[in-house]
């Protein structure tokens, strides 16, 4: 082949391949770029966190929401707060991953943010709660969250979320890192930085590297039997975590309460091992559990607490989260004086969830 034949099959390869990133882009065939994840930072002390002070509106990659993400100078969600209690305030600090933070909903949706208006609608004391709650966290760097910042708020009760994918987290979590902003599996890494650019920036290349990713990260997450040793070996890691936390916030004169909520439905004899667990082990530590499942499962429409593809909450089911946290909170007696209902607020009908009724 001569020198003007090479030129003419390069050149009938670019424009090839450039009609195919042109179709791509105007069909829509690439998966979107999760913005709603895309401004992650390493950390210190923990494997990562957001960026500090953002404020910008991101999407998800399904197409299901878009939300504010508005970051504080520590790079969590939501205003700053002084490290320092203000006196007369009862505080409340939460500890989780993304449905802690959560993802799907605004700020002032988010199941936090819903318990401390609901207890500051009381009219008793000060109410703070505050978001530590981050992406794709397991409880090992739960514990150090807790540890590096969520005590220095001297907290009086801390809420950590608790999920089944907990266990699968803490599982493969170490192989996660960040990489221009975005949190990358080990898979994705494995890319190189040619491979990852051609994903961050091109639609044929994503398309063609999308499925190849995909397979892999169900082969690791899913595809090989977890044996009973080793189960039960992730468990101890989960246990001994919780355990951490539970000494370190008694050690801060604090209680502390673990939240499980359900993934999304339908739910079987399964969905229930785990909550199950959390509570044996919450029953060895005395410490409260507080179990979403069961007010999930009682829902009328179960499906409408999730977005269907993304998987999680939607304002409608972190917003029942918390109504069961306020309601359990009250029960257990967790809630200081100044707090609780007013003898005439717990006559039927008038608790957290449940319509007033006129007298």
């Amino acid at each position: 082949m001569d020198g003007s034949g090479a030129r003419s099959l390069v050149l009938g390869a670019v424009l090839c391949l450039g009609g195919l990133e042109l179709g791509s882009r105007v069909l829509g065939l690439a998966t979107p770029l999760p913005e709603e994840y895309s401004h992650f930072a390493p950390h210190s002390v923990l494997p990562w966190n957001l960026q500090p002070n953002l404020d910008r509106t991101a999407g998800s990659r399904t197409g299901e929401f878009e939300i504010r993400i508005r970051t504080n100078a520590l790079g969590f969600r939501g205003p700053d707060r002084e490290l320092e209690k203000p006196p007369g305030t009862w505080r409340i600090v939460g500890i989780g991953d993304s449905f802690t933070w959560g993802s799907g909903a605004q700020e002032e949706a988010t199941f936090l943010a819903r318990v401390e208006a609901a207890l500051a609608a009381r009219g008793g004391p000060a109410v703070e709660a505050i978001n530590l709650g981050i992406s794709r966290y397991w409880p090992e760097p739960e514990a150090l969250v807790l540890q590096h910042y969520g005590l220095h708020y001297q907290p009086d009760l801390v809420l950590v979320g608790v999920l089944p994918n907990d266990f699968e987290d803490t599982r493969i979590g170490d192989t996660f890192s960040i990489g221009h902003g975005y949190i990358l599996s080990s898979r994705a890494r494995g890319l190189g930085g040619v491979g990852y650019w051609l994903y961050r920036h091109s639609h044929v290349a994503r398309l063609a590297l999308a499925h190849r990713l995909t397979a892999a990260w169900d082969r690791d997450r899913h595809g090989t039997a977890v044996e009973e040793e080793d189960a039960e070996a992730v468990w101890a890691r989960m246990y001994e975590a919780w355990d951490r936390m539970v000494d370190m916030t008694r050690a801060a004169d604090a209680r502390i309460a673990f939240v499980h909520i359900p993934l999304g439905p339908p739910w079987s004899a399964e969905a229930h091992e785990f909550p199950d667990r959390l509570r044996r082990f919450c029953a060895a530590r005395e410490c409260a559990v507080i179990d979403v499942l069961p007010a999930f499962s009682a829902h009328p429409t179960p499906v409408d607490l999730y977005y269907p593809i993304d998987g999680h909450c939607t304002e409608t089911g972190y917003a029942l989260i918390a109504d069961v946290i306020v309601r359990e909170l009250e029960s257990r007696g967790i809630l200081p004086e100044g707090l609780l209902p007013r003898a005439r607020d717990l006559s039927a009908g008038a608790r957290i969830g449940e319509p007033t009724v006129s007298r």
